[in-house]
């Protein structure tokens, strides 16, 4: 799979050109920097456009297209770190009142002329990508379709979670309060079978025998209201009467109709939450198209499946059910019957060993195992199963599976959610803390004047929470922690790839320019100068290492970070700090060891939090 673009960056030009126009107001060189805030506004239209097709590349498609643009998407990203740098620098001139010397003018007038023409040649050179045209490729197809016949002989790993949703259905109680049919939701990743855990339930014997009525639409991206109703009209044999220019009014007419006083099961497969809408829009789409199931009998129920905790809380849904990935002995078991064909047979003993390398690295996701099978159907070569094993080939089929929601995120979302990739794989979140990082790091732009930076940044974390991004859980002390599952972080790291790297295992020969946000183990934290043009840097996470400890900062390597805004140093041993911290004047989120004595210079540093 083909290395992804940087994260957006569009989002931040009108506030960069907004910072560049104020500190205009105060100094010799306001020309430079209204022309650097014009060229800002001037690339944004393009930027958001170049953005928006190159989110939407699948694999393979339009192949000579998607170099040029991944190379045009980088430089952009670049040149707008370059300007961020440049900004605070002379933000920090002004507060230490360095505008009156002509010499320290020269440098800063240099590379405003030369990041706003950086900036015009590369709004020029977005003409050959066809930046004003419509994108023909990589759009999200309208046309996905599922269906309740089932694919598979049986669900494996999931009969658990069947039995419970299709007791919650043919149960009792819920129905009195409800206006219209109680909704049951499975939530779960891309790939981990929803749709298969809806066909079980839905041809179950007990359900055909309880429901008078059922029906199954795949929702997909169908979110008007006279189609969705349309399609349960079509689902339920009910509308042959009706034709495509049917008003809302006249298709609802005829659903009530249908299922007037009668048990009726509703499946609505595969439901997104649409991101052009507010959540109170969204609402008010659904209770429109659901309201003619009040006459339905009681006892009907809707079940409804979405990679999105959101869309259940939009439906009020009475119950949820969250499909976690597979045990790997499921998963075993999975990869037996999809590559051997389903043999009653145990696990052949010379290709067992490389079956349990195969379920341990698909991370409990069925349809990378499946994936997996298929590409394996039929066959017992040792070698070709042992090629399989290999980690990357299942983080692909992942991370395809996965990327449609990654895409589905605002850009401000992705940006905040792919920088966790940094943190180890089973990182416990603070929200509060992260949400300081955010907003250190300029990730958090409100587009109302007033609103506060950590309010806002709070809420960002919880609208990731609400897709599914994060998860939540309680330690003994019932206090709330949240992380990654183990899919989520692949998919945080295939993102991040330009823009973060974790050292945690062996220092990397190059790391690449365009990385800005790094982890490290004290262990490697002397070996970073030689690989690494510090000055790029805009996060440090160090960490404490698994072989040694080092209570130090190596001070000649502190001072190269000179752009440096997050430095977390209180996962690692690092008690004593150099005097060399105070020439990081860009910094605005420390976070210290406990055991920390002393912080030298911390008076001298420009709008440092310490946290």
């Amino acid at each position: 799979m083909p290395a992804p673009s940087p994260w957006p960056v569009s989002q931040d030009l009108a506030a960069l050109a907004g910072r560049a126009r104020s500190l205009s107001s105060s100094r010799g060189d306001a020309g430079l920097l209204a022309d650097l805030a014009a060229a800002l506004l001037r690339i944004q239209p393009v930027a958001r456009e170049l953005e928006r097709r190159s989110s939407w590349l699948p694999p393979g498609s339009c192949a000579g297209e998607a170099p040029a643009l991944h190379a045009w998407l980088l430089d952009l990203t670049a040149a707008v770190a370059e300007a961020e740098d440049l900004l605070d620098d002379l933000h920090r001139r002004r507060l230490l009142g360095c505008f009156g010397a002509a010499a320290a003018l020269r440098g800063p007038a240099r590379e405003l002329r030369r990041l706003a023409r950086r900036l015009d040649a590369a709004r020029d050179d977005s003409e050959r990508l066809g930046s004003g045209r419509a994108a023909g490729c990589g759009v999200r197809s309208p046309h996905r379709v599922t269906g309740s016949v089932p694919a598979e002989r049986r669900v494996v790993g999931r009969d658990e979670e069947c039995d419970d949703i299709v007791g919650r259905l043919i149960g009792g109680g819920e129905e009195i309060c409800c206006s219209v049919a109680p909704v049951v939701a499975v939530v779960g990743h891309g790939g981990m079978g929803k749709t298969v855990v809806a066909q079980c339930v839905y041809n179950d014997t007990r359900i055909e025998g309880y429901f008078d009525l059922r029906a199954w639409v795949c929702v997909w991206d169908r979110l008007d209201e006279a189609e969705l109703t349309r399609e349960i009209l079509h689902a339920t044999g009910g509308a042959d009467d009706t034709s495509c220019d049917d008003s809302l009014q006249r298709l609802q007419e005829r659903l009530g109709e249908v299922v007037a006083s009668k048990r009726f099961f509703l499946v609505l497969d595969d439901v997104w939450n649409d991101e052009g809408k507010t959540e109170l829009e969204t609402r008010t789409v659904w209770n429109k198209v659901l309201a003619p199931l009040s006459s339905a009998a009681t006892g009907s129920k809707i079940l409804v499946t979405t990679r999105m905790k959101i869309v259940a809380e939009v439906l009020n849904a009475t119950y949820v059910v969250r499909l976690h990935g597979l045990k790997i002995v499921d998963c075993l078991l999975l990869l037996k019957e999809t590559a051997l064909g389903g043999e009653t047979m145990d696990f052949p003993p010379e290709l067992l060993e490389f079956g349990r390398a195969i379920a341990a690295n698909v991370k409990g996701s069925p349809l990378a195992t499946k994936v997996i099978g298929e590409m394996l159907r039929n066959t017992r070569s040792p070698r070709k199963w042992r090629a399989l094993t290999d980690t990357e080939i299942c983080d692909n089929i992942i991370i395809s599976s996965l990327q449609l929601s990654y895409q589905q995120l605002p850009g401000h979302l992705q940006r905040c959610f792919a920088y966790c990739s940094i943190f180890p794989t089973t990182w416990r979140f603070n929200r509060y803390k992260l949400v300081k990082m955010w907003m250190a790091l300029g990730f958090v732009q409100p587009l109302i004047e007033g609103t506060k930076l950590e309010d806002l940044g709070n809420e960002y974390f919880d609208d990731l929470l609400s897709r599914s991004f994060f998860v939540s859980a309680q330690n003994k002390d019932q206090q709330t922690y949240y992380f990654l599952d183990d899919l989520m972080h692949i998919l945080a790291q295939h993102f991040s790839a330009q823009d973060c790297m974790k050292i945690n295992e062996d220092i990397p020969v190059v790391i690449p320019p365009t990385v800005r946000h790094l982890s490290v183990s004290t262990d490697y934290l002397p070996l970073l100068k030689s690989k690494y043009r510090l000055g790029r840097l805009w996060t440090l996470l160090v960490l404490r290492s698994s072989s040694l400890s080092s209570s130090h900062f190596p001070s000649k390597l502190l001072a190269k970070c000179k752009n440096l805004r997050v430095l977390d140093l209180s996962e690692s041993d690092i008690t004593e700090l150099p005097s060399t911290i105070s020439q990081l004047v860009h910094l605005h989120y420390l976070a210290l060891c406990t055991i920390t004595s002393t912080l030298p210079g911390v008076y001298t540093l420009v709008h440092a939090s310490v946290s």
